[in-house]
């Protein structure tokens, strides 16, 4: 903390009133007294360009009843409340020009949960640097692979088989009328390679039909997007073993109908899909059985969509993706199925399962050694 130079954020509002400050932080206001006025002094100071021993020299000068003890406090304080950054903090470590420019307003949003120890341009660059990878090119996935490239991720991977059709244009943004009979896959890697030409984009124009296959997509991935959803009832399956087996984290969901779903799987940490699966089984047999013969049945009606559910469902994933890359909150879904309903206002937990101490799949490969 000594050799930071302390910054009040410029996303900050502060105001006055008599002798107390207001700083105005996201939809609430922090009060702090001021009856000397200097707490204003010190935030006029600390505008990144000074160590805490400079600004203790000239707070000093002039409330020489301010002791060095008492400054580290208020700085201290301030650092908890979530006012300052670090001024000392060399940007290009982290970000070239083009890239602060790229990615201004996100610096922005993350100045939020920057601090003393914690630099908005380090969070930037782990969303740059995660690579990541996406399953399904349709309604999430075309929301998905855009917002990714918007937020700055420059490392994607997808599969998507499917080409495109005229059905699709009512949620799916990356394709147009005039693409309709092209790959998914081909119309993809342009339309964002136009958008974001730094992003190392590949697409892999291929049916996923094993766990094998999803293996060898995410081998040297650190985050899944699962929004696939053919075939219908095996693909989690799939996406579920070889996540594990990698261990590597994935967030999947999708929509049903006027519900979008989304949940959390973090190997070696939270209950994989077999642990929910078999949880279900035990807490609520009808449900389950209920479950089977629609496998077995193979009874699955054609799914409405649309665009402004399918825009929440990549906007709360990214969410929850986000907060795995930079660590700046916890996630929310890990081990919880999450939904929002269309004629709701709120986003609700819909159900919830543990790790599993003898699940046939985490518990057993969990305890042999990570794949390479």
């Amino acid at each position: 903390m000594s050799e930071s130079k302390p910054k009040k954020k410029v996303t900050l509002i502060v105001s006055q009133l008599d002798d107390v400050l207001y700083f105005h932080k996201s939809g609430y206001v922090i009060e702090i007294p001021d009856p000397t006025g200097s707490i204003s002094y010190l935030f006029e100071l600390m505008d990144g360009s000074r160590t805490i021993i400079q600004l203790y020299e000239l707070v000093y000068q002039a409330y020489p009843d301010v002791t060095y003890e008492n400054l580290i406090d208020a700085i201290q304080q301030f650092d908890k409340s979530g006012l300052l950054e670090d001024g000392a903090i060399e940007v290009d470590e982290f970000l070239d020009d083009y890239e602060q420019g790229r990615w201004g307003r996100n610096l922005s949003f993350l100045e939020s949960f920057a601090s003393l120890g914690v630099s908005k341009y380090k969070l930037q660059q782990r969303i740059k640097s995660a690579k990541i990878a996406l399953l399904g090119l349709g309604g999430a996935g075309s929301h998905l692979l855009y917002d990714l490239a918007a937020m700055g991720v420059l490392d994607v991977r997808a599969v998507e088989f499917d080409r495109v059709e005229l059905v699709n244009l009512n949620r799916q943004i990356l394709y147009s009328e005039a693409d309709i009979g092209r790959l998914k896959a081909e119309v993809a890697t342009e339309r964002i390679r136009a958008f974001s030409p730094r992003m190392r984009l590949e697409v892999i124009p291929m049916r996923i039909s094993c766990t094998e296959d999803v293996m060898q997509i995410i081998h040297d991935r650190e985050y899944v997007l699962c929004v696939a959803d053919q075939p219908r009832e095996e693909i989690i399956r799939w996406v579920n073993e070889a996540c594990v087996r990698q261990r590597v984290p994935f967030i999947a969901g999708g929509q049903e109908m006027v519900r979008i779903a989304y949940y959390t799987v973090l190997p070696t940490v939270t209950g994989c899909v077999e642990c929910w699966r078999q949880q279900v089984q035990r807490r609520d047999p009808t449900s389950a059985a209920l479950i089977d013969e629609r496998r077995r049945s193979r009874l699955f009606p054609d799914n409405g969509t649309f665009a402004p559910l399918i825009s929440v469902l990549a906007g709360l994933m990214l969410c929850e993706l986000t907060r795995l890359i930079t660590g700046t909150e916890p996630p929310i879904a890990t081990g919880k199925l999450m939904e929002f309903r269309f004629g709701g206002s709120s986003i609700r937990e819909a159900e919830h399962w543990e790790r599993l101490g003898d699940c046939p799949l985490c518990h057993v490969e969990l305890s042999l050694p990570a794949y390479a």
